[in-house]
């Protein structure tokens, strides 16, 4: 891959030109990085009555449960205000995969995967915590994963 930077302070506007012969996972790495806005850099999660700014590489996993969006960072869990799709779209440029209707996983916090009785997929984090990863989500998993 060749990268060219022109640095020209004439420029009234930043302008970003990439050539490719066709769309890879590099390229939308990069094209995530460019498009994404600040706001997106922290998580806002709500322990008791304080609220913290969470990197999202901190989370483990997000999800709801009676109505209410939760997040897990190590063995605490914090209060996200807003919705499960909220959340998947704001930080959809991150690590976060999901895993079911109710769950969205940090790819990276994965530790391994557990079948039970019933041909079910659990996932394991490192911080412990277990999450069952619906039927509907498993290909997409394994095809992130396995990068197929």
């Amino acid at each position: 891959m060749k990268v060219h930077l022109n640095i020209d302070p004439g420029v009234e506007e930043d302008e970003i030109v990439i050539s490719i012969k066709e769309m890879n996972t590099k390229v939308e790495k990069i094209l995530s990085i460019i498009n994404e806005d600040d706001a997106n850099e922290f998580i806002p999660l709500q322990r008791e009555e304080r609220i913290y700014l969470m990197e999202p590489k901190e989370v483990s996993h997000v999800f709801s449960e009676d109505n209410k969006c939760f997040a897990f960072k190590g063995k605490e869990k914090y209060r996200y205000k807003e919705t499960l799709k909220q959340f998947e779209e704001q930080y959809n440029h991150h690590d976060f995969i999901r895993i079911s209707k109710y769950c969205l996983a940090n790819i990276t916090w994965m530790e391994y995967f557990e079948a039970t009785f019933g041909g079910s997929l659990v996932v394991v984090f490192k911080n412990g915590e277990k999450e069952i990863v619906s039927r509907k989500y498993a290909k997409e998993l394994k095809k992130s994963l396995f990068k197929e």
